[in-house]
């Protein structure tokens, strides 16, 4: 990022090709939709770009790139009302030949009800179960991101998973 600030175009090309992938995965969970993510990753690196002048090199640079990306997906939230709709799949069945279609339809249903138990969480609960499983961060880098403490992450974690079995058995 450093680099890129001081002018050098392939640095930031460098980030986009290394954090793309990561970004556009997380911010399909978050906003609920796979058709939003690439928009969003988009606007998401588009911002850091903007904001390269500014930038100062305080603590890890995916920290502030999941930052910027949580903020670009409140403002999506806020002008299309993804709430109300479902998270994209968290898991990808692979639909290989050896398996029976039963297993197929069973493993897809039980990928719905656990869609809809993420959905009856709160944001922020949302937030750290989506950075922690579907981003791959650590607790440390959650915290970063979320700028809570690390006990805060573990707790929220904690509590979504609970959430999560409450409505998985419920259901």
């Amino acid at each position: 990022m450093l680099l890129a600030r001081g002018g050098l175009d392939a640095a930031f090309d460098t980030l986009v090709r290394r954090h793309q992938e990561r970004v556009i995965r997380v911010a399909s969970r978050l906003a609920g939709r796979s058709s939003l993510a690439p928009d969003l990753a988009q606007n998401t690196f588009l911002a850091v770009y903007r904001a390269l002048p500014k930038y100062q090199a305080r603590g890890k640079f995916s920290a502030y790139l999941y930052r910027v990306l949580l903020t670009q997906c409140r403002l999506s939230y806020r002008s299309a009302h993804v709430e109300n709709h479902a998270l994209d799949k968290l898991s990808r069945v692979p639909a290989e030949a050896s398996e029976a279609v039963e297993d197929i339809i069973l493993a897809r249903e039980r990928q719905r009800e656990v869609e809809l138990a993420l959905d009856c969480l709160s944001p922020k609960l949302r937030q750290a179960v989506v950075l922690r499983y579907s981003g791959e961060l650590s607790y440390d880098e959650i915290a970063e991101v979320l700028l809570v403490p690390v006990g805060t992450v573990k707790r929220r974690l904690f509590d979504a998973m609970e959430k999560l079995r409450q409505n998985l058995e419920s259901a």
